[in-house]
């Protein structure tokens, strides 16, 4: 009883709403946010596995609320990696969600300094990487077993966002150009972007770019936002 008291004090009620959406699985238009913590391996070997431990666990509630505030659905957790599903039906519009994706990467990236303080690591030693996404047809359910409640999603979109956040090195946020033109004009203007003005790149010819990027998505074309 005291485990179900606990989850019902943290749970936001605005957020299992969202999840009832899809507790039926179906193909819904969204927008996906991948991020992960650079260098996280000789951080954890670092420090003692008490401290990382702590340390996740801060990263780890800060993102869920990030994306919960901005209306956001939490997805699977991989062990300092994050990924959420900001979904145009429960946003209003495609738009709406577009700019609830940016607006939970930038909401999180700005927490890190935080983050970092309280968890005494130097914020020079913290970098978090962002792929940001739409997906046209994603096919998102609800998983829910004995042991736990995750909503996750397939499609290629979800490969090419994975894709697009490991390019994403140095604390950078890439963003496709499917996603940021879907921003109408008082959404971009909100974000201070120019969708008409914005160049683009493909993800193959990022400096950054991996093995599996030139493989898997190369002609993705993406920004920094």
């Amino acid at each position: 009883m005291s485990q179900l008291a606990a989850a019902t004090q943290t749970a936001d009620l605005e957020h299992l709403k969202r999840m009832q959406v899809v507790e039926r699985p179906d193909r819904r238009p969204a927008a996906i946010l991948m991020a992960d913590l650079e260098a996280s391996s000789p951080l954890a070997r670092r420090l003692s596995s008490a401290r990382y431990f702590a340390f996740v666990r801060r990263l780890v509630r800060a993102a869920d609320r990030c994306i919960v505030d901005a209306g956001g659905i939490v997805g699977r957790h991989a062990g300092d990696g994050v990924v959420a599903f900001f979904l145009a039906e429960t946003a209003g519009s495609e738009s709406a969600a577009a700019r609830s994706c940016v607006t939970a990467a930038r909401a999180l990236r700005d927490t890190l300094s935080d983050i970092a303080a309280r968890s005494e690591i130097p914020p020079s030693e913290l970098s978090l990487r962002f792929g940001l996404h739409w997906g046209a047809t994603l096919y998102i359910g609800r998983i829910l077993t004995a042991g736990r409640s995750e909503v996750t999603a397939l499609g290629d979109e979800v490969n090419e966002a994975a894709r697009m956040e490991a390019c994403a090195t140095g604390g950078r946020t890439l963003a496709s150009k499917a996603l940021i033109e879907r921003l109408d004009g008082a959404d971009a203007d909100a974000l201070q972007l120019d969708p008409g003005r914005t160049t683009y790149t493909p993800l193959s010819d990022l400096p950054t770019a991996t093995d599996k990027a030139r493989r898997d998505a190369p002609s993705i074309a993406v920004c920094e936002v």
